[in-house]
Formats: structure tokens, sequence, C-alpha cells
């Protein structure tokens, strides 16, 4: 795990959430026990939670808060009841639906947490996580919860309290309307009061944009729910209110060097809003893990994190996933950074570029487990982005590819450069980029990373076939829509050979894609049967098996 340079190494394992109670102490709790400190976390004295610890099990996905009246309430899920179903089966009858069972329970103490009474049930439908619970200036706590929906994804709901938390409410449902299975919808939400006394919610979901809502009634209705502009992989945001009324926002946004990725926690990062929310400074990683050579899934390495101000300056930020146990001082954010790793970037258009529910894994992905398996630490950054030619490539070369300082990059790029727009009005008939200029920005692409002293590999594009589809938009001269090659006779076959050139004048490796189809018995099964243009799991994997035995050689020559 990489932190912060400005960051120190807290002197415990325990993870958030952390509260200063109303003796000055820092308390924190797990399945068994509140835990607390006197002396900044160096030794801990531990109290049961439980009269019966068999009844409950807390999840580390939890939170706290300290009352003004000195009241601690603890909120959790309890996996002791937790229920999946008949048999695990995401969907169906209502039957089926009964049966997800995740209840929420809250307990509290009035000595500090030295001793807590019997919990008390708020909600029993599945609950994946609670982690963000305030008392609002009218002494209200307003707890963010969630729970699923008869359309089988999570929506939010928010529970209060206004005696302590000795009985709870609950307010609107909060449904975004898309997705169905257990980490759909709308969760993991978390919140802050603004000082006009609205509450502000930040919430996850599956967009790759937080999404957020506003209550103008201490969080009893729930307004305005909609997409943020915070980019954000499938992770939990967490919010905290400082003492010098900034905000600060914690969370997984998409790592540096691939901000389309969807899934991968790598990066935990850190901004600072001084407007209560509405704009946010730059993103800041405060913790990292990039080592592929651990067999960790992407989405456990640096995530579900807990913010806690100890005191002005001083940040606790502890995670339940990775070995995240820092406190910096949030003006020093700035005075440093953790480096990216050893960067493999993947250059090219929408055949590079991640294809959901189409492929399971598009090359990049494919090599990175080849590098994983040759004993590589490399991680592999995809910036493809689809319908994009050289010209528009050259147009982010340098935030894409140079910024990241990569060790190799691979360019694969051409079947958007030779396509002739003859769905136009007027119809084009030429290519979208000409074939002396296609040559010429691979050209200038491979120089400027020779004068960095970067590798490079290039890469043909795949062939192209009719669909349906490319015929309705392209049937028309100078294409033959009766002659299954003419996207590749055109002039696609013209700029393959170009590029073949082009790497032998430069001393390139090539990896001929289009060659090998060409060869192939039946070119066809490499590409996708709806568009015959993208390659399928199929040619993915053909891709990959011929690029990563070329970018292994590179690398271990470095």
């Amino acid at each position: 795990m990489l932190l912060h340079p400005k960051a120190t190494v807290l002197p415990f394992a325990h993870q958030g959430p952390f509260i200063t109670t109303g003796d000055g102490a820092v308390l924190c709790f797990d399945k068994k026990h509140a835990h607390r400190s006197v002396d900044e976390g160096v030794s801990w004295e531990s109290f049961a939670l439980f009269h019966d610890s068999g009844i409950y099990a807390p999840s580390t996905e939890r939170t706290l808060v300290c009352t003004r009246a000195g009241t601690v309430i603890a909120a959790w899920v309890n996996l002791q009841e937790l229920q999946r179903g008949l048999g695990n089966n995401w969907g169906g009858s209502d039957e089926e639906f009964a049966h997800w069972i995740l209840p929420v329970y809250v307990c509290r103490s009035h000595d500090h947490g030295r001793t807590w009474d019997e919990p008390i049930l708020i909600n029993r439908p599945w609950c994946g996580c609670v982690h963000s619970m305030i008392q609002t200036r009218t002494g209200r706590i307003v707890l963010v919860g969630q729970e699923i929906i008869p359309a089988w994804r999570h929506a939010t709901v928010m529970f209060f309290s206004d005696d302590d938390g000795a009985s709870w409410q609950r307010s609107n449902v909060l449904d975004i309307g898309v997705g169905e299975h257990d980490h759909a919808g709308s969760c993991e939400g978390t919140v802050i009061e603004r000082r006009n006394g609205d509450l502000y919610l930040l919430i996850r979901n599956e967009s790759g944009f937080l999404y957020e809502a506003t209550s103008h009634d201490d969080g009893l209705t729930w307004l305005n729910l909609q997409t943020t502009t915070i980019p954000c992989v499938t992770c939990c945001p967490q919010m905290g209110q400082l003492s010098d009324a900034t905000v600060a926002l914690l969370w997984n946004a998409p790592p540096r060097y691939d901000p389309a990725e969807p899934v991968s926690r790598d990066e935990m990062s850190i901004a600072i809003s001084h407007d209560e929310g509405v704009s946010w400074g730059a993103p800041i990683v405060v913790a990292a893990d990039y080592d592929r050579e651990r067999e960790l899934p992407e989405y456990i390495r640096a995530s579900y994190p807990y913010l806690y101000e100890r005191r002005p300056g001083e940040l606790w930020i502890t995670a339940m996933y990775g070995d995240v146990r820092i406190k910096i001082d949030p003006s020093k954010l700035s005075a440093g950074e953790i480096s990216l790793p050893p960067l493999v970037v993947m250059f090219g258009d929408s055949t590079t570029a991640r294809r959901p529910g189409e492929v399971k894994a598009v090359y990049p992905k494919l090599v990175q487990q080849k590098l994983i398996a040759a004993g590589l630490n490399h991680v592999v950054a995809n910036r493809g982005v689809g319908g994009h030619n050289t010209s528009q490539a050259m147009a982010r070369f340098q935030s894409d590819v140079l910024a990241l300082q990569p060790q190799l990059v691979v360019i694969q790029f051409g079947l958007n450069d030779a396509a002739v727009d003859v769905w136009q009005d007027p119809p084009a008939t030429g290519p979208r980029v000409a074939q002396d200029t296609y040559i010429s920005n691979l050209r200038q692409m491979i120089i400027r990373l020779k004068t960095q002293g970067i590798r490079t590999i290039l890469m043909t594009p795949n062939r192209m076939y009719w669909s349906p589809a490319l015929l309705e938009r392209y049937s028309k001269p100078p294409y033959n829509s009766a002659d299954p090659e003419s996207f590749n006779h055109l002039h696609l076959d013209e700029y393959c050979a170009a590029l073949r050139v082009l790497a032998a004048e430069e001393n390139i490796p090539l990896v001929d894609i289009n060659q090998v189809y060409l060869d192939a018995d039946a070119p066809r099964k490499f590409l996708l049967e709806r568009c015959q243009q993208h390659p399928n799991d199929l040619g993915h994997k053909l891709v990959a098996d011929l690029l990563a035995p070329v970018v292994i050689e590179l690398l271990k020559k470095a």
C-alpha cells in the first residue's frame, strides 16, 4: 500500500468509524466490542457491545455519532440474521423477495461507550451498508440507509430519530430506476448538513458518477435525485464537515491512469469543498495499491473509507479494505503526491475500449492478466475511445499518453480513419482521415514517444464485414454491398499496408492483426455477429495471445 507522502501511519489496526465521546476519548467498535482510547490510539480499552453476542454480529460497514446530549449511537447491519433468499437467487417471486434479509440496528451508550443498551431494530429488509449518520442543528439524528425494492435493486431510504435514537422513522424512498442485482440502484450514501439547514446527500450507483439529493425538511423528504459531475467507480463515498467550515469527500475516484475505469479501487482520493458540496477541488490520492502480483480483486484494494477529524488540522483516514490507517493535515494534501505505477498504455479506438455487456474482457484486460502470469507488475491503462481516428487521438495524445509517462505504448487505429461516411448529407466521397495524414499522425506519435524513451508497439486494425446495421448505414457507393470484403478492399487494406511500411521505417514492432484475420479460415468468427466490426471474446483473446508476448519481451528488456 502506498500512502500520501505527508501522511503518518496511525498506531493501531482498528478501522473506523471513529467519534470523539463527551469525555474526549476516541471511540470505535467492531463485531463484539466498543474500543476507547484516551492516548490518541496508542492503547485501547474494550467493552462488550451485547449481553448475548450470539444474537448480533455487526458488519464492517457501520457508523457512529455522539449526540450533543452525550449519547453514543452505533448503527450497523446484523450479519447474524443475514438471509440470501431461498437459495442465493436474486430476483423472482414475492416469496423470494421476502427472504432477502439483512436488518439495520442501532445500539446506544450513555456512558461514553462503556456500557450499551439492548439493540433496536430499525428495518428488516436487505440493507447492504450503513456508514453515514449525523445530528442536525435541530437535534434530529439522520442515518443514511438503503433497502432492496421489488424491482430487485437497492434504493436509498433515510432513518431519523428525534429522541436521541430511542425511536426511529423513515423518509421517502430514493430510486434511480436502473439495475437488477444486489449492488445495483442507489446505495451507500453519505450526508452533511449545510449552513442553511438543508441536508445534502451523495450516493453510490453504477453510472460512473455519484448521484445527489437534497432535503429541505431535516431529512424527512428528499428531492432532486440526479447525477453529479463527480466521477466515481462503483464504491461508497464519505463526506465529513470539518471545523474550518470546509467539507471533505473521501472516495474511490477512477484511477488517474484510466479515467474510464468503472471498477478498480486502486486509488483512494480526497477532495475539499469550500461551498458545502456545490463544487469540489481536484482529487488528491491519499492511498493506492497498484500491486498486480498479489491475487486481490481490484474492487477491494483501497476502499470503503472512513473519515474522522480528530482535531482541527488532523484527519484520520481508515478503510475497510486495504491497509489504510493514516492521519494527515488537510492543509498539506497538495504538498506531495503518490507516483503512478509502471504503466503500459493501450491507445486506440472502440476495438481497444471497454465494451460492457458485449464481451467478457477486452484485450487490454487480457494482456494485464498475462503480465501478472509473467511476473510483471505493470498496470495496463486502457485509453481506447470509441469512434476515434488518429486526428482525434492526436488531440488527446499528451493527456492520455505522454502525461502518464508510461514505459510502453500500444497503438491501434485505422477503422475510423479509413471509413467513408456515405451516410452524411451530402455523402462523403473520401476517408475521414486521408491515408497520408493517417501515417503522418502515427509517425508523430512514434517520434514523440521515442524522444521520451518510451517503447512503442503498432497494431493493424482487424478486418470488417457487412452486418445489417452497417449495410443500412454504408451500402452506398463507393462501397459495394455485394462484396463482403468491401470495407477492407476500398481503403482499409491500403492503410494497413502503409502501416506495415511505417513500422519498418521506424523500426517499431508490429502486431499484424489484420493479416491474421486475412489468413484465418473464417475471419468473421473473431467478430461480433451483431456488428461485424468489433472483436468478440474470441477476437480479443486472439489479440491478447499475439500482443502479450511482444509486450512482455519489451518490458523485460527495459
